[in-house]
């Protein structure tokens, strides 16, 4: 068992803490300043799906990822990072850095 100060329930809270949001509790280092900030999106494409598949010649669920990060910037104008096709949703989940 857990001794000290702290009881053993206030110990495994704090752990679950740390666990969940462990820039709070660590101490940053130089190089994390310099870390870009990401943020993400979903491109839903309810009536293009059809277009897209004819210009490219293969269904969205097997287009590569560079395909689906030029489709985000001709729909959104958005240069993104990395992009997927999700396939219970029928969109694009992408991710981009924030200027």
């Amino acid at each position: 068992m857990y001794g000290g100060l702290m009881g053993e329930d206030a110990y495994w809270e704090r752990r679950r803490e740390e666990f969940e949001n462990p820039r709070a509790f660590h101490r940053r280092s130089q190089w994390e300043d310099d870390e870009p900030e990401y943020a993400e999106g979903s491109l839903f494409l309810d009536e293009e799906i059809e277009d897209i598949e004819a210009e490219k010649g293969y269904p969205m669920a097997e287009l590569d990822e560079g395909d689906l990060l030029d489709i985000v910037e001709d729909i959104k104008g958005i240069e993104a990072d990395s992009a997927v096709w999700n396939v219970w949703y029928s969109c694009i989940d992408y991710k981009y850095q924030i200027a």
